[in-house]
């Protein structure tokens, strides 16, 4: 963390009645300024060493009251009230103030504090202008304001350097999915330590390894201190020949078919960052965005793919670009893509890799359907490689309307040959980070996929003859 010299700076108009502070917080401006207006942080951290605080109200805000107690070691009560003037988040916050203690002239002043960005880290100046030189120098006799603001100052350092860094990220990818790629020490090696040599998501487990950084070596030290499978990991975090122990938690939440991850390190101060700047908290905030940067497209590249193959092949008498062309475009999918007896309502197609093709059909009974594809490979016209899936209006994910046990996904690979002015098509798929009750009931349903199909690709070559 930066020492952040405290100092005084005056003005040429104001110079004889302000005091301005400034100091270097090894946190960034949106913490810093979360610090500063949170009224359960400011009591951990206002005021000189050995006061405590009270805050009544704290509304920031331009024409908003901040009422607040501050309690000496000795007993004293000093009461304190705040109105804000100008508040721009995060840069700016100046209100007017008044307060003492009973029976003195107290302090009465306008006080501006800026949060300037510097990287990952935050110069804070607070200038404080008095109504007058004499004003200004009574609060320095009687109350310390220098050397209390100094030690304010330092106090919320402190207390910067306490808060956790917290990373949180949606994740395309079902939670099963992302609980194995944090626990599975294989994947781990993959996208998060390479260096790691053992790891089992149970309590008590213990490892150690090392990793180079510059001219040191760091051997690391985890142990695995609370398991809630598919939801929560905790573990502590030591370094060998370092003071301190920190604790690492991954906590998973399902948001359909995706995965809010929260990753949280506290404790970080026990570090000794002072001394040891490399584990300084901006070290580890930079270092845990990089890392947790990497799990999405670890999870895009090892997706599961698991289970048998459903496969379907059909031969129709029709130049290979035609027929690409007919299974690509809107206006050729909605005479013939879907079971017989729908009607087709309503389709769009963004033909490229992440692409959609999201379309509607109404069952004979009048209900609709909503399906999508989301395409991964496109070589016109060879090769069309597609997740699909069944969807609402909107396109999120959604189980098949029939059974809750039919895979979310499936990768289908869809592939053109050529062969004596006809065209073979043939279609593979398989299940996408399916349980194994999911592969089952794919694999169970084959006979009745073959019929589905058979229906869908019937309806293919009657337009196809038609063209």
């Amino acid at each position: 963390m930066g020492d952040g010299n405290a100092a005084t700076s005056p003005a040429a108009d104001t110079a004889e009645r302000e005091i301005v502070l400034t100091r270097v917080f090894d946190a960034p401006r949106e913490l810093v300024w979360n610090a500063w207006t949170d009224p359960q942080q400011v009591v951990q951290w206002w005021g000189p060493r050995g006061f405590t605080t009270t805050v009544h109200e704290m509304d920031v805000k331009p024409g908003g009251t901040w009422r607040h107690t501050m309690h000496g070691p000795d007993g004293t009560d000093y009461p304190n009230k705040s109105t804000f003037l100008e508040v721009v988040k995060p840069e700016l916050i100046v209100y007017s103030h008044s307060g003492g203690k009973k029976g003195d002239l107290g302090a009465q002043f306008e006080a501006t504090w800026t949060f300037e960005a510097q990287g990952e880290k935050t110069k804070l100046a607070l200038k404080m202008v008095f109504p007058s030189a004499a004003a200004r120098e009574h609060v320095v006799k009687t109350y310390g304001a220098i050397e209390g603001g100094k030690q304010t100052l330092a106090r919320l350092a402190e207390q910067l350097a306490k808060t956790p860094v917290t990373i949180e990220r949606i994740f395309n990818a079902p939670v099963g999915t992302v609980w194995k790629a944090i626990t599975d020490l294989d994947q781990m090696k993959q996208w998060y330590m390479p260096a790691l040599e053992s790891f089992k998501p149970e309590v008590r487990f213990e490892t150690q390894f090392s990793v180079p950084q510059g001219d040191k070596n760091y051997l690391h030290f985890w142990k695995v201190t609370e398991v809630v499978p598919d939801r929560k990991i905790t573990y502590s975090w030591k370094y060998g020949g370092y003071p301190g122990e920190s604790f690492v938690t991954f906590e998973l939440l399902p948001e359909g078919d995706k995965t809010n991850l929260k990753l949280t390190h506290a404790g970080l101060e026990t570090f000794q960052p002072e001394s040891n700047p490399d584990l300084a908290r901006s070290e580890f905030a930079e270092g845990w965005t990089g890392i947790v940067s990497e799990l999405s497209p670890f999870l895009e590249k090892t997706r599961e793919v698991t289970g048998k193959e459903f496969v379907i092949t059909r031969v129709f008498d029709a130049p290979r670009d035609l027929v690409f062309k007919v299974c690509t475009e809107p206006e050729h999918l909605k005479h013939w893509w879907g079971p017989k007896g729908f009607t087709w309502v309503s389709c769009i197609v963004d033909l490229r890799p992440g692409g959609l093709f999201h379309y509607c059909m109404r069952f004979p009974d009048g209900h609709e359907m909503w399906g999508k594809f989301v395409y991964r490979e496109i070589i016109p016209p060879e090769r069309l490689v597609f997740v699909n899936s069944f969807s609402d209006q909107d396109g999120k994910t959604t189980r098949a309307p029939w059974n809750p046990t039919w895979p979310l996904e499936v990768l289908n690979n869809m592939t053109f040959t050529e062969q004596d002015g006809k065209t073979i098509v043939e279609m593979r798929g398989r299940p996408i980070n399916a349980t194994e009750e999911e592969r089952k009931t794919f694999e169970a349903g084959f006979e009745s996929m073959q019929q589905g199909f058979k229906g869908t690709l019937d309806q293919l070559a009657e337009y196809l003859a038609k063209l």
